[in-house]
């Protein structure tokens, strides 16, 4: 146990069993003087969580004794002289940091600033880093909004400074073979619960094109006992008819067990619909279904193209974002006063991005508003334009009361294309779910037969022909 003569002690309470709370948050930990330090100085990585609430004098001292100090090593003050404070929890440790609070305001103030301008630094500095690793590696920048990379980012700061990457040989030849067998072991579990379960799986295909316009076909098992990838083709060179895409789903199909595959789903494309129409004559037990999630984006766009209300506004948002996101400058300044909040881009493939876009832009109007009113917008050339012009005029419309309408009619989509497009099985929710939405949407127009009806009508022949099959249903 560390002999009291650490002042750190006055800032926690002790507890039995070489225990202790902080008089600060109130949580509990154990260990000894080292870990309270390392725990009220802010500074991460020392396997312990560190206090949100410590004041700032507090904060400064125990930053300082972390920063001096060591594994049996001395530390050193802010003022050059030396102290005998021993890091090691069973050793006498002297006059601590924590003596200087009493020496005037300006050295704690100092301290203070230390602290602040250390932790800016180390941030930064670690920010750089990761951006010069992403750039000099050529890896993709959404890597950083994985799971899988975030976890890796959190265990490494609760590891601390003493984690060693592994060499090249030990990544090559231990660790991604190790990860191999659990996705084989995963994939072989998912294969046997085909007969097990006897579910069966459902077929997933999809075709998209990437940055540089090629096009790759991807085919995925999905059941209750989980999702496996099968294989992605590249498609680039090939007419993709409902024959050549025929063939490489019966590929698929004959290399499983067509006992196994009870259903497909595609998307409403019509070589796919013809794909798909060509298997059930080869399969007659198999289903044959569309992609609602698909179908409800293709709804969102004919509401969208079809609805003049619902255009105007989401096209005057969309003026909003273009122009706001156009210039480095002007964008900046708005940042300034939406305090980093963001405007979200359209998706031309994904329909349901206007609405967000458009909601993005109503979530900011005060500060919006603000900003065109200020000194700083007439200051930039670019608002004196027509463009800007046409921008001021929209952010003080009534646009913000005609952008709301939109989105409340249009949420109850939103919602079933969020309860489709995640994970897990919703076919036996999706009947009720559009039937729900279909009433709820007549409801938020006040029934206003000029303002539902020509949604009904769309929504009716997307529903029939897209979106609802009658295994739904039956679900």
């Amino acid at each position: 146990m560390v002999r009291k003569k650490d002042k750190i002690w006055e800032h926690v309470e002790e507890l039995q069993g070489n225990k202790w709370k902080c008089k600060f948050c109130q949580k509990v930990f154990s260990g000894g003087a080292y870990r309270i330090k390392a725990h009220l100085s802010g500074i991460t990585g020392h396997d312990v969580e560190i206090c949100s609430k410590v004041n700032h004098e507090t904060q400064a001292c125990a930053f300082l004794a972390m920063s001096g100090s060591g594994s049996n090593k001395k530390l050193k003050s802010s003022a050059g002289s030396s102290t005998a404070l021993n890091s090691n929890d069973h050793e006498e440790e002297t006059d601590s940091p924590f003596s200087l609070l009493s020496k005037g305001s300006q050295r704690r103030q100092s301290q203070a600033s230390l602290l602040e301008m250390n932790k800016k630094k180390d941030k930064e500095f670690v920010d750089k880093m990761l951006a010069k690793c992403f750039v000099v590696n050529n890896i993709a920048f959404n890597v950083v909004q994985t799971g899988a990379f975030g976890e890796f980012v959190k265990a490494v700061a609760e590891y601390g400074a003493g984690y060693k990457l592994p060499s090249y040989s030990t990544l090559r030849t231990k660790l991604i073979p190790e990860s191999r067998k659990g996705v084989d072991e995963y994939v072989a579990m998912v294969k046997h619960s085909w007969d097990t379960s006897g579910s069966g799986c459902t077929i997933m295909s999809d075709i998209w094109t990437d940055i540089r316009h090629r096009s790759f076909i991807n085919l995925v098992a999905y059941s209750p006992g989980g999702a496996v990838f099968i294989k992605s083709l590249d498609v680039s060179r090939e007419r993709k008819t409902g024959i050549y895409l025929k063939e490489i789903v019966v590929s698929v199909i004959e290399s499983i067990g067509q006992e196994h595959v009870v259903q497909f789903i595609t998307d409403n494309g019509s070589n796919f619909t013809s794909a798909g129409d060509m298997l059930i004559g080869l399969y007659p037990r198999m289903y044959k279904t569309r992609c609602a999630a698909h179908g409800i984006q293709l709804l969102l766009k004919d509401i969208y193209e079809e609805v003049n209300w619902v255009k105007v506004a989401t096209d005057e948002a969309r003026i909003i974002v273009m122009f706001m996101t156009r210039y480095t400058v002007l964008h900046a300044a708005m940042k300034e006063f939406t305090k980093d909040r963001q405007l979200r881009q359209p998706c031309a493939t994904r329909f349901a991005s206007n609405f967000l876009m458009l909601q993005s832009v109503l979530d900011l109007e005060n500060e919006l508003r603000l900003f065109v009113a200020s000194s700083e917008w007439r200051g930039f050339d670019y608002c004196k334009t027509e463009s800007g012009k046409r921008v001021t005029e929209i952010v003080q419309s009534d646009f913000w009361a005609r952008g709301r309408e939109v989105i409340k009619t249009i949420e109850p989509l939103v919602r079933v294309l969020r309860l489709v497009d995640g994970d897990g099985s919703t076919a036996g929710y999706l009947y009720e779910a559009m039937t729900r939405a279909k009433v709820a949407i007549k409801e938020r127009c006040n029934s206003e037969a000029s303002k539902y009806e020509r949604i009904w009508e769309l929504f009716e022949n997307r529903r029939v022909n897209n979106i609802i099959h009658p295994i739904h249903a039956r679900g």
